[in-house]
Formats: structure tokens, sequence, C-alpha cells
């Protein structure tokens, strides 16, 4: 017998089931070798199937960490209402000057059924704000450019889509993208594989350090420069008021930091020495001392430590800080 070569465990369940496709597929092998494509498929979905795999779902449902939203079908009457059940939209009339007035189309592009919205007085904040409702649910929801840089009517366009979860350990660059996207804020067009933009506007977040991004908006020549800084302020508020700290470095371009890393508490793994006898009232000149070294070390500890692996974490000074501020209650941590 030649030693093995498999690269799964034939004795669990999931190597058993794929050790049976395996014998399944070749009790119907052709006399050539050959395998039949519509016999094939059909035993790969019910081998799918028998896993527990919905074949008619997206992948979304083999991912480790469940998505934080799925939407539902894209269409009209699905959109309308979930978008609607928000005070400030309704299908409801179109009074003049009412920002949140909207309809809903059906659309097709002859690869896939979507729903188009338009807002015929929304202004650019308030179609941002749909947007927002709208991945928030897991829908892929992108703004159509305007014909022009005049123009009033705005459109969305709302597919199907997943929200998936970032992971715990996701970058400054990836956190300022998610919530740049869950705001309504998403890329031009014309950067290709990336999602159509509001006032044509590009808020793109890129690695500049490990610690913060920077967030340029840009836009073709035909952008009015007042409304990419009006899109450049909104970006900031966005993040400041998500706790980040955000520096304008001129009107079109952000410099942005996360708030201070809260490292998990681990057990000081130290040996510390066990009180002896009553506890000894801290004088009060020490416990302002406390505080000044808590500040003095905090933002650069605590950054330290988000840059460290686990290994280098476990041992690390910003657990003793933290344990101290939670002690007085100085900072959240």
């Amino acid at each position: 017998m030649p030693d093995s070569t498999l690269k799964y465990d034939p004795t669990t369940p999931e190597g058993q089931a794929i050790s049976r496709l395996f014998r399944e597929v070749k009790s119907i092998e052709d006399s050539d070798g050959g395998w039949n494509g519509g016999d094939t498929v059909d035993l790969v979905g019910n081998f799918f199937m028998r896993l527990g795999i919905d074949i008619n779902r997206g992948d979304y449902q083999v991912d480790a960490v469940p998505p934080q939203a799925v939407s539902p079908d894209a269409a009209p009457d699905t959109v309308a209402e979930l978008l609607a059940a928000h005070e400030e939209f309704t299908t409801g009339g179109y009074p003049t000057g009412n920002e949140g007035f909207f309809y809903a189309e059906s659309g097709e592009d002859g690869f896939t059924d979507f729903t188009l919205l338009t807002f015929p007085t929304a202004s650019a904040a308030r179609v941002r704000r749909a947007m927002s409702v709208l991945r928030a649910t897991g829908y892929t929801a992108t703004s159509q450019a305007p014909t022009s840089p005049e123009a009033a009517v705005r459109t969305v366009r709302v597919d199907d889509g997943v929200l998936r979860a970032l992971p715990d350990d996701a970058t400054t660059s990836e956190r300022a993208t998610r919530m740049l996207q869950e705001a309504g804020f998403t890329q031009h067009p014309e950067t290709g594989d990336r999602a159509h933009v509001v006032s044509y506007s590009i808020p793109t977040p890129v690695i500049w350090r490990p610690d913060w991004v920077q967030i340029d908006v840009t836009a073709p020549r035909a952008t009015g420069r007042d409304t990419r800084e009006e899109v450049a302020r909104a970006i900031a508020t966005t993040l400041t008021d998500a706790g980040w700290t955000v520096d304008v470095r001129g009107t079109e371009t952000l410099h942005a930091t996360p708030p201070p890393a809260r490292p998990t508490h681990v057990p000081n793994p130290r040996a510390t020495r066990d009180p002896v006898g009553e506890p000894e009232l801290v004088p009060a000149d020490v416990i302002a001392s406390v505080h000044n070294v808590l500040e003095y070390n905090w933002s650069e500890e605590q950054l330290d430590y988000d840059q460290q692996d686990p290994e280098g974490q476990k041992n690390h000074i910003a657990n003793d800080l933290n344990r101290i501020a939670r002690h007085w209650d100085l900072y959240r941590v």
C-alpha cells in the first residue's frame, strides 16, 4: 500500500463527506474517464446541501465570522418600505422642498435586477443619509452621478448585498473605510471597481502610518471647490462624532486618528507582594502624581500596545495603566 497523500482527515464527519462525494463522482465516470457535467453538478449540489449549505444563498454563509447584515431582495416595494420606515424619508406626496421625498422604480442593466431610487429635491447630505440607512441593512447602495454639477435630481441604485463584519484586527485604514461607507460616502466610478460617490467626491483612506490615515477628497475637474469642501467637512464630522481625532490639512485633505486603543484586560503575570495589614490611605499629592503619570504616558503606551503581537501585549505596561485608570474611573477603558 502506498503512503496516503490525502490532505484531509477521512475519519471526521467533514472528511467522510468529501470521501462520499468522490466515490459518487467515480460511480458515474464514463469509460473514457470523463464526468458528465449535469450529473456532476447535481452531485456537488447535494454534497453542499448535506453539509447544511443552501446553494441558493450567497457565499457569506460559509464565512467563519457571520455577516453584520444580509439584505432582503432589492425589489422596489421592499426597499421603499424599509427606507420610508425612517421619519426623514417618505413616498407620500411631493411637497415643494421636501428633501425626504423619493420614489422607487425597477431597474435592469442586462445582468441584474435592481431598484432605482429618485430624490427630486434632496440635498447631497440627505442622499448620503439614505445610502447609510440602506447599507446598514446589507444593501449595496450607490449614488448615480448627476448629469451636471447643477442638477437637482439625485438617484441611488440599490442591489442585494451583504455587510460583512470587520475582523477584530482590522487596520485603521479598513476601519476608516468602513465608517465612511456606512455613512454614505463612497468611491467615484472612475476608480473602476469602487462604487459611485455623492457630489463627485472620492473619500480615499490610505495607509500613511499605522495609527492614522490620510483622506483626500478629490474629484474630476468639473466639480466645484465648494462641493469638495462640503464633503470634506461632512467626513470630518462623521469621524469626530465617532471619537476620532481629525486634523484638517488644507480644504480637501484630512488626517484622521482613531480613538485610543482599549486593551483587553490581561492579569499581570508578574509576581506582586500580598498586602500586609490594613491598606494605607494614599495622600492627595500622590494621587495627583498618579494622574499626571497616566496622562503623560497614556496615548503613547496605548498606541504601542495596539501595534504589538499577542505575546507582546501580554506583559505590556498598558495593562497596568488601564488597571489603575479603571480603579479611579479616569478613562473609559
